[in-house]
């Protein structure tokens, strides 16, 4: 809870200056990955505490690369913090903390994690900013680099994934990471969800 605090008096003290200097500028935050992995950093990351400094939230949801990342932190927690409990005993275990119903450990490398998994996350964003005037933009992911033979993006789960976070109630969506790793199927794949998404709220 001291980093935790630290890292949010930090966001309090340069949303403050910036909008001393220019009012009108949007000011928001990365709140990281391991947000969808650890029950215990999720615990900390109280939105209601984040959103009076924050304009906007970009939540990582990034559920290609995701697959792999859970993996990782399983199998890293699994050999120190939770050694006594098998792999995929752990990863059950987080999974009915973490709300999700998604693969097998041997598997999410190699799947990654599902569109549900973004609309979980999205709706418990949501929520968590209720009241807010803070809008939720999630990071959706196109073609982040995973380990040669784990999953990689599709234009199809792209799209999956984009509208999953528009059905879970979000403002918009952040590509991410970069344009410059991204194929442009991929991203067409989003582009195709936003105007499915503005066609079904219209």
């Amino acid at each position: 809870m001291l980093w935790t605090q630290s890292l949010r008096d930090t966001y309090a003290a340069i949303y403050a200056k910036v909008k001393e200097v220019k009012p009108s500028l949007q000011v928001g935050w990365h709140i990281w990955h391991n947000n969808s992995f650890n029950p215990i950093y999720r615990a900390e990351q109280d939105l209601q505490q984040i959103a009076p400094h924050s304009d906007f939230l970009k939540i990582v949801i990034y559920n290609n690369c995701g697959g792999e990342r859970l993996a990782n932190y399983i199998r890293n927690v699994g050999g120190t913090l939770y050694a006594d409990i098998p792999g995929q005993e752990l990863l059950d275990l987080h999974y009915r903390v973490l709300n999700y119903e998604e693969k097998s450990l041997k598997e999410i490398p190699f799947t990654g994690l599902s569109a549900d998994y973004v609309h979980c996350e999205t709706r418990r964003a949501r929520e968590g900013l209720a009241g807010t005037k803070t809008l939720l933009c999630p990071g959706i992911d196109i073609d982040i680099s995973t380990q040669k033979g784990n999953s990689r993006c599709s234009p199809e789960g792209v799209r999956y994934a984009t509208l999953a976070a528009f059905q879970g109630g979000t403002d918009g969506v952040i590509l991410s990471r970069k344009y410059s790793e991204m194929t442009l199927a991929n991203l067409r794949g989003a582009g195709i969800a936003v105007r499915q998404a503005e066609k079904h709220d219209g």
